[in-house]
């Protein structure tokens, strides 16, 4: 149903490159003349990618069940993805992001059949710099998911943060991440901080996705750390054991080793292995979760281009 949607996808893909590394480069440009304050120590590290292409291969793992249970029914795991975010400034102290993402995943089922699933999300978020020191921000996405024979079914997530740069290496980071669907809401915090421990390694201690973060120079960055991920899956079963309305979760992450290199100005490649399938950290309903993996942990492998405004200090 949905194979075909891939290769135009990434057809559009490639062929907007060009236009996306120019419309980044254009706002790395204006946010650099603004009061939007994001590093004040001399770093290699750069920044966050704003839009990305990957691809990534799971080893078997299980379905969540409405109960909270994993099921019986296992599954390997093939996802490709791309988003995109495009940040507007509204004065010097104020911007506006909005995003697209969208996935196509193939689970192997352990039945013989196989399920296919296309989801798509529409981010818009705010950010501030009130004051030299702090910036908040803030966001909502609406998730939708699409497979054979269960039309559309939405989920919907969103988050508030505050960033408080204590000094020109230490910044502290606050805030609240919600995602809300009609098998299963939670409730996760974000909190710690970030170390800029010199030109090369940067220490993001911050809960619920810590990471080491080195960049030899400024062509390559490698991480070691926490990650959101894409192998946690919740599902309604059939009386004849079938999956249906497969709806992620983000509730689980991935602990992984990464290298990216840069290909071109904001072009970046990167690889990533590790182990997914965790879960916790979160708040499920009224209850806290703590770390487990009841649903299996399985190998993962991951492909990525990523354009990283590397320009924004």
């Amino acid at each position: 149903m949905h194979s075909s949607i891939l290769p135009t996808a990434g057809l559009l893909i490639l062929s907007s490159a060009g236009a996306i590394a120019g419309t980044l480069d254009d706002a790395a440009k204006r946010f650099a003349e603004s009061d939007f304050v994001f590093n004040r120590a001399r770093s290699d590290i750069p920044f966050i990618p704003f839009a990305w292409a990957s691809a990534t291969f799971y080893d078997e793992s299980r379905f969540l069940l409405p109960s909270g249970e994993p099921g019986e029914l296992t599954f390997e795991q093939q996802s490709v993805s791309e988003a995109t975010f495009l940040p507007f400034l509204i004065g010097r102290r104020d911007a506006v992001v909005i995003g697209q993402w969208m996935n196509w995943t193939r689970f192997d089922l352990s039945n013989g059949s196989d399920k296919e699933v296309f989801s798509v999300a529409i981010p818009v978020g705010w950010a501030r710099q009130t004051s030299p020191d702090w910036q908040v921000a803030a966001f909502v996405a609406p998730l939708g998911h699409s497979s054979e024979g269960d039309g559309w079914y939405w989920e919907y997530m969103g988050g508030v943060f505050a960033r408080w740069l204590q000094t020109d290496r230490f910044a502290w980071l606050f805030g609240f991440f919600a995602d809300v669907a009609p098998r299963e809401e939670f409730y996760t915090p974000y909190v710690g901080l970030t170390w800029t421990v010199n030109q090369h390694w940067t220490v993001s201690a911050i809960m619920p996705w810590p990471a080491i973060l080195y960049a030899p120079n400024t062509d390559w960055l490698f991480r070691f750390g926490v990650s959101p991920s894409d192998a946690s899956w919740s599902v309604e079963i059939d009386d004849d054991g079938s999956p249906r309305k497969a709806q992620l979760s983000f509730g689980a992450w991935n602990l992984g080793i990464s290298a990216e290199r840069r290909i071109w100005k904001f072009l970046w490649l990167g690889a990533e292995v590790g182990v997914a399938g965790f879960r916790g950290f979160t708040f499920s309903g009224s209850d806290w979760e703590g770390p487990n993996s009841d649903l299996g942990t399985d190998a993962y492998a991951t492909i990525r281009v990523n354009f990283r405004p590397g320009s924004w200090q």
